[in-house]
Parts: structure tokens; C-alpha cells; sequence
């Protein structure tokens, strides 16, 4: 009887030193301190839309942004909202832009939309601190995407949870763990992610821009839209 009790105590000595996340870091998200401070804080924008919702939005120019087309709809629209980059509560470092275009990709599969405005549309702190810029999209193949398996990401963006302040930008961190193809393509990651937070552009850590988070999982977990190549043309085409 000792013997077996002695068996069964190093068993489980041995079991609570089984690492319990061996294959992916478990991710994690915390509140930006200061958006100005942040280089990567800038680009990133709360999107109010102009039913009253608000989503995440990414800047790819001075005029354009990119966003989940279920955040507006599947549709064209004018004057559809503004876009306030690095909005940090109630500080507004970077100023704002009204959205004077709203272009869905039209293909259902893909969650993907434009945000364009024009200069008239700035006010005198979004083009003082946002200078000109355009940014090329990338698009990955599928044998790309299934090879970033594994690496770690982040991602900014507005997400609303419980007992969190209200426009606050937070910093999601974690690792893709797996890539699906089929019926629509998706990364998927153990970053947190909640309501709000579609739309925020995910990067790998060298700064690969890979694609926009568009939905989660029931666990709180984000699933990213993935720049395959046709969605990188459209982006690139629709954006000047």
C-alpha cells in the first residue's frame, strides 16, 4: 500500500510539472497607457458609425482606412461616420476624420471595407499629426498563411468588455494557431477579443501586416481575415 501511495504522490509531481501551454502562449490584452507614446497607438482609429455602433478601424493612407464590413453593412454609403486615430477615453491626441465613402467588398465571403475621406474632411489636428502617407497591401498565398501557424501577432484596437472604460485602446498579444481555408479564409489566434474590436489590423511582430480581426470565438479569442491576394488588389485598387 505504501508502495502505491508512493507511485501515485510522484505521478502527480510529475503532472504539475507538465506545462499546460506548450503549443501557444496564452494571449493577453492590456489597456495602451498612452497613444501618443506608442508609435503604433497613431493608426489605429475608433470608428463611430453613424447608427450609434462602433468598431476599429486601421489607416492604410492619410485618407483611407480599412474596417469590418459588418460594422456599416453590405452596401455603398456616404457619410458614413468618423474615424478618430489613437482616441485614448476622452483625449482625442490625433484629431479626426468624417468618413465621406463607405465601400464593401463585394464578395460575401469576405468581412472588408473601406473607409475613404478627403482633406475637407480632416480637422486641423488629424492633418497636422497625419501626415501623407499611402501604405501597399500585401496578399499572401494559402501555402503563406498556413507557414505563419505559430508566430506570435498583435493587434490594437477598441474592444468593450465588462468593467473596462469605455473608448479606451488596448493591446491584444498572441500567436496564430491554426489557418482555415474553407468556406471562408481565417486565421485563428488565441488573442483576446471582444466586441468593438473588428476592424483592428493584426501584425506579426517584425510588422507584417497580415489582416483585420472580423469575429471571435465563443472563448473570447480572435479570428482574423487574412490578406489572401485578390482581397490585397482590391484593397490596393479601391484605396487611391
Amino acid at each position: 500500500m505504501k508502495k502505491l501511495c508512493l507511485i501515485l504522490l510522484l505521478f502527480l509531481s510529475c503532472f504539475l510539472l507538465i506545462p499546460f501551454n506548450t503549443t501557444y502562449a496564452k494571449g493577453t490584452q492590456v489597456p495602451v497607457p498612452d497613444t501618443v507614446a506608442d508609435s503604433h497607438s497613431k493608426y489605429t482609429a475608433y470608428y463611430q458609425t453613424t447608427s450609434g455602433s462602433y468598431c476599429t478601424a486601421i489607416l492604410i493612407s492619410s485618407t483611407a482606412a480599412i474596417t469590418a464590413k459588418h460594422c456599416v453593412g453590405a452596401k455603398p454609403a456616404k457619410r458614413s461616420g468618423t474615424i478618430y486615430p489613437g482616441l485614448n477615453g476622452d483625449k482625442r491626441p490625433f484629431g479626426y476624420m468624417n468618413i465621406s465613402t463607405y465601400t464593401p467588398n463585394p464578395n460575401p465571403k469576405y468581412d472588408i471595407a473601406l473607409l475613404k475621406g478627403t482633406e475637407r474632411d480632416q480637422d486641423r489636428f488629424y492633418k497636422y499629426y497625419i501626415k501623407k502617407f499611402t501604405t501597399t497591401v500585401t496578399g499572401y498565398t494559402d501555402d503563406e498563411l498556413s507557414r505563419f501557424v505559430g508566430d506570435e501577432v498583435y493587434s490594437y484596437g477598441y474592444p468593450s468588455k465588462k468593467q473596462a472604460p469605455k473608448k479606451l485602446q488596448y493591446r491584444s498579444d498572441g500567436q496564430i494557431t491554426k489557418h482555415r481555408k474553407k468556406p471562408k479564409p481565417y486565421l485563428l489566434t488565441d488573442m483576446p477579443a471582444y466586441g468593438g474590436q473588428s476592424g483592428s489590423g493584426v501584425f506579426k511582430k517584425d510588422g507584417q501586416f497580415l489582416g483585420i480581426i472580423i469575429t471571435r470565438t465563443d472563448k473570447h479569442t480572435a479570428n482574423v481575415l487574412p490578406f489572401t491576394k485578390d482581397i490585397a488588389k482590391w484593397i490596393n485598387e479601391n484605396a487611391k
